[in-house]
């Protein structure tokens, strides 16, 4: 497995070397032309090309400047879209720095906003704009473009860009970035290699949400098959953590899988929380994807788990 996932990140030559900037980012080359730089809030992915930049997230808006600095070391062409992958600040804080340095990819004629466009599920735009409660960031850092269907497609630098509504895993403004000719998967906070995944159930998060978003990731990713020694694969950049591929993916699932039965299974023999937590139902799996303190503890994960099975969403994404 350890190898398998070295692989993953290391499949062009370029992605060893890993140069660390003056802000403490690093900036890993995954493919000829796509880039993840990490430390800056959540992962940030960068597709390059004849067009311009295609951005997913853009950091914490404390880091704005640098990761602008950093983005310009990628390459010199305008920033063009920066796509939201949900509503949290580490993801979508720095929208109006990298929105205002960047151009919008139509011309004057047909553009009403001469930045880069900034693209979200309408959930996104409604939390940040403070439709469902205070505004959470000022109006320059809002997505400029929304959508509500089940795919909002581009066709950008010469390669077909699917971002994939995927509500109700991490909150009710998830989604995935496919970039389809490079072979790269952006997920947002629907996938946190470092623990177990983050639900909010405040936001419309729950596990019913995050087991579907991963068994529809895992319909898209492709692994190393046949030729497993080969370094092609589908590369998946979670919201945070490491690079990963299908191996991993299909672990993770797997993991919240058995715990969720679990759980369950306790509820279904009317236990309380207070017992399930006792129980210790992710013991299995507490050393791996554990924390026991900081933001996101296997005590709150197992909470939002109990809770969403005891009093399931209203509605699922299909």
């Amino acid at each position: 497995m350890a190898a398998l996932l070295a692989a993953a990140t290391q499949v062009q030559p370029a992605a060893a070397q890993r140069p660390t900037d003056a802000a403490v980012f690093e900036t890993l080359q995954i493919r000829s032309n796509v880039f993840v730089i990490f430390g800056a809030g959540g992962n940030i992915t960068v597709h390059v090309g004849e067009d311009g930049l295609v951005l997913v997230d853009s950091g914490s808006a404390s880091r704005g400047s640098d990761v602008l600095a950093a983005v310009r070391r990628i390459s010199g062409r305008p920033i063009r879209y920066i796509i939201n992958t949900g509503p949290d600040e580490d993801h979508v804080g720095g929208n109006e720095t990298l929105a205002r340095a960047g151009a919008s990819l139509m011309d004057d004629t047909f553009a009403d906003d001469p930045r880069a466009a900034v693209v979200s599920h309408e959930n996104v735009l409604l939390r940040l704009s403070g439709a469902t409660g205070p505004a959470a960031l000022p109006s320059g850092a809002w997505p400029s473009e929304t959508f509500t269907s089940r795919y909002r497609s581009l066709y950008v630098n010469d390669d077909p860009i699917q971002i994939i509504r995927q509500l109700g895993a991490h909150s009710d403004g998830d989604a995935m970035v496919h970039f389809r000719r490079a072979d790269v998967i952006a997920t947002g906070d629907v996938l946190d290699l470092r623990h177990f995944p983050v639900i909010d159930p405040t936001r419309g998060g729950s596990i019913q949400g995050e087991l579907a978003a991963l068994n529809r990731l895992l319909d898209l990713v492709v692994p190393a098959m046949p030729l497993v020694l080969k370094d092609a694969r589908t590369l998946v950049v979670p919201g945070h953590g490491r690079v990963a591929d299908y191996a991993e993916l299909v672990d993770y699932r797997d993991t919240l899988t058995v715990i969720r039965n679990i759980i369950a299974d306790q509820i279904q023999k009317g236990m309380t929380l207070e017992q399930v937590r006792n129980a210790n139902p992710a013991a299995g799996y507490r050393a791996r994807w554990g924390r026991d303190s900081g933001p996101w503890t296997t005590d709150m994960f197992v909470e939002a788990v109990y809770n969403g099975l005891k009093n399931p969403p209203a509605g699922s994404e299909p």
